[in-house]
């Protein structure tokens, strides 16, 4: 996909309508009661979007457990370390690393896991700033703050005991140390993209396919750029390959991963993928989502094409504008590459990897405002953005994620010390683990281990090739003459048959049986918990 040259901040100032004039400063007219309420709204959307960063009430579901279990191992010494866990996770290890350290200081309880990842996503609003600037200026750059501290995608994933809100961090650093160099190219911004590009390699391999996308670009500009100088493009592909550097270090354990562990638990995506992402980012499939998902369509509308005609006139000239339709190209490509390679491969998709998209994305977003050159027009359209993204928001930090915490309820009522709880997959395994009241055993099905890690080595083989029927004599050969709790899900890959087997000769060998929490389609991760009891 051929993207268009970036061009230089003289040329944009060229076709930028006249910004808004806020009122306000020393030789500005004093503020009207309008404009008190406009800024004291902005007020409640941004510290509410802060408070919105750690207040999640539902447990850790599974992925957050096993990132959260995998943080609290040494890195030296007998095995298992973090790192050797890792390789059994399949996960590049920087954002381990951090939750190390930060457990090492404030505990792993549900709320300073989780705390991590707010964090970073608050610190990744000065860097997204000072990108916007440099890109499209100020206005911009004050109005993506707006958007990325109220976005549902930004939220949820600040919200979660994992590494996106790092990838989104890393992203906008590697976009300003890029955007230096392509204007003015230096031997530190050189560096800083090559670090950048290392670090979002070693925090979530879907960041490959930004950087294959940026590779591209740049190879373009160096070929066919006109605005931007071909040395500084050539200097800037160079710093990206430069950050294989970084990596090096990790590259065994990768290699190991790509040959053993890989997506067991999904399927990839169909192109459609693409569109799915923009609706996911900006709200989801909800009501609120859908007419967040309409206003940002037309704001990166206006972003590609659109320019100020009067006072509420939109034109849409579809020769296209600058910086937009770099910023959505860039989004657009780096998931068409995902998804493409993801086919090729045979690896699985998820929303959540498209934080790799995201940043190009909300900055273009912003861009679109630029059109909007009436100042209650500009407002009502942040405004309803910002507001319905927040409610979103709100919605989202009240959803449990998992029932984890109504089986740990339900354990806690019902089971005796040494009753057994049999994880049907084990992926359900890491949730429970951490809630379940003690003397209760928990395995999972098929080794019959410890479940609050996942081991995804040759996963799929593993239960391709299990006997459920062993499985489940075994399970009850451990129990004895204590109840046997069975945790199932039935439609997770790869268990399609193994479950049910395990159900089966449950039932059969201990028929006095009674299902005490029925699974809830609602929630994101559900199971449900039947008691099987001994004669």
């Amino acid at each position: 996909m051929a993207l268009p040259d970036v061009e230089s901040p003289a040329a944009m100032e060229q076709h930028e309508p006249d910004p808004v004039v806020e009122p306000g400063g020393p030789d500005g007219p004093r503020r009207s009661v309008g404009d008190l309420l406009w800024y004291g709204f902005l007020a409640v959307v941004l510290t509410a979007s802060v408070v919105l960063r750690f207040v999640a009430v539902s447990p850790l579901w599974l992925d957050e457990a096993q990132s959260t279990a995998i943080a609290r191992l040494p890195l030296t010494g007998a095995d298992p370390t973090m790192f050797e866990a890792l390789r059994q996770d399949g996960s590049p290890p920087l954002y381990y690393l951090l939750l190390h350290g930060w457990v090492g200081v404030f505990g792993d309880g549900q709320g300073a896991v989780r705390a991590l990842s707010g964090v970073l996503s608050l610190i990744g609003i000065p860097f997204l700033y000072l990108l916007a600037r440099r890109v499209a200026g100020v206005r911009v750059a004050r109005v993506v703050v707006v958007f990325y501290a109220a976005s549902p995608f930004a939220l949820r994933y600040a919200t979660e005991a994992r590494m996106y809100a790092l990838v989104v961090l890393l992203t906008a650093l590697l976009g300003l140390a890029l955007e230096r160099t392509l204007r003015r190219p230096g031997w530190w911004p050189a560096a800083g993209i090559a670090v950048c590009s290392g670090l979002l390699a070693l925090t979530h391999y879907w960041c490959f396919f930004l950087l294959i996308t940026l590779i591209l670009w740049l190879a373009y500009l160096e070929v066919r750029g006109r605005s931007v100088p071909r040395r500084n493009a050539r200097i800037g592909l160079v710093s990206i390959l430069a950050g294989a550097v970084v990596f090096l270090p990790w590259l065994s354990s990768f290699l190991y991963q790509r040959q053993h562990t890989g997506t067991p638990w999904g399927v990839p995506a169909s192109f459609s993928a693409i569109v799915h992402a923009y609706a996911e980012w900006a709200g989801g499939p909800t009501t609120a989502g859908r007419l967040a998902l309409v206003l940002i369509a037309a704001l990166l509308t206006f972003a590609m094409f659109g320019s100020g005609a009067g006072q509420v006139r939109v034109l849409l000239d579809f020769r296209g504008h600058q910086p937009g339709l770099t910023l959505v190209g860039l989004a657009t490509a780096t998931l068409l590459v995902a998804v493409g390679v993801g086919r090729l491969v045979h690896n699985a998709y998820a929303d959540r990897y498209t934080a790799t998209a995201f940043v190009p994305y909300i900055i273009a977003v912003g861009c679109g405002t630029l059109c909007l050159v009436d100042r209650w027009l500009f407002r009502g359209v942040v405004g309803a953005v910002a507001l319905v993204s927040l409610v979103i928001g709100i919605t989202n930090a009240g959803q449990d994620r998992t029932q984890a915490g109504d089986v740990a309820a339900v354990l806690a009522q019902y089971a005796q010390p040494g009753d057994t709880v049999l994880a049907c997959p084990d992926q359900l395994g890491p949730a429970v683990a951490r809630l379940a009241p003690p003397g209760v055993r928990l395995y999972g099905v098929p080794t019959l281990t410890d479940p609050s890690r996942v081991n995804w080595v040759d996963y799929a083989d593993r239960n391709n090739n299990a006997d459920g029927y062993a499985v489940a004599d075994r399970a009850l050969q451990l129990t004895g003459s204590h109840t046997l709790w069975l945790l199932a899900g039935y439609d997770y890959r790869t268990y399609e048959s193994l479950c049910p087997e395990v159900n089966y000769l449950l039932s059969k060998k201990r028929p006095h049986a009674q299902q005490l929490l029925l699974a809830n389609a609602d929630v994101y991760e559900h199971e449900a918990l039947t008691a099987y009891y001994p004669k």
